[in-house]
């Protein structure tokens, strides 16, 4: 079973590691700490595309009657087209997702959409706009929503990886010989996370993972 951690119980084990001592740090190091904790959800969430941050994006009548659609400012990239459903019942009607300078090869009556805008406020152009009354749906692939207080949770199931690698970064600004081993544990920890979410569901990985030659973001 999943479980989700807010930031204080990853720091307290965060703190088992680097001070003996499972508490919370305080002033300066706890604004450290929730720093490292952003950093690190940074790495894991540009490190593959996870489940954790998959969003359906529901768009109801209201939003959907228009040929521009305002994306939420978490929205990364698209990992399905559009699809709009009337109110009939009837089968939902795709709109497939192209590159913006594709449009000008369309015709007028083709159905397709396309992201156009910075990464804060992008927008879904729909051709033709959908019908008055109708709702759609987009899934994508989101921004990990950042850690402010130490009440806040984590949007990571892999919570252990992110214990290791903050410990791992504490060891590093403090040039502590330890740094190695913990960055060890933490890319292996990430290398098994993505393993077992590759897995079918129901499944065993019985497959051993070797990770002493390897690391992500720096090798092929």
């Amino acid at each position: 079973m999943t479980v989700f951690y807010d930031v204080a119980t990853i720091l307290k084990s965060v703190g088992a590691l680097t001070e003996q001592e499972a508490v919370l740090p305080t002033g300066t190091d706890l604004a450290v700490r929730i720093q490292f904790t952003n950093d690190a959800l940074g790495e894991w969430a540009d490190s593959y595309t996870w489940k954790d941050l998959r969003v359906s994006l529901p768009l109801g009548p209201s939003l959907a009657s228009t040929g521009v659609i305002d994306l939420p400012t978490n929205f990364r990239e698209p990992l399905s087209t559009l699809y709009s459903f009337s109110d009939t019942g009837n089968l939902p009607t795709e709109y497939p997702l192209i590159d913006a300078r594709d449009r000008f090869s369309k015709d007028a009556t083709d159905k397709y959409c396309y992201l156009m805008n910075t990464f804060r406020n992008k927008q879904l152009i729909v051709n033709p706009p959908l019908a008055s009354g109708a709702s759609a749906v987009i899934d994508y692939m989101s921004f990990p929503s950042s850690v402010a207080t130490t009440t806040d949770y984590v949007p990571i199931s892999a919570s252990q990886y992110l214990v290791k690698r903050v410990s791992a970064m504490v060891f590093q600004a403090r040039g502590d010989s330890r740094y190695p081993l913990l960055q060890a544990d933490a890319q292996r920890m990430l290398s098994n996370a993505i393993e077992e979410q590759n897995v079918p569901f129901g499944k065993v990985n019985r497959i051993p993972i070797d990770t002493n030659s390897f690391t992500i973001g720096v090798d092929g």
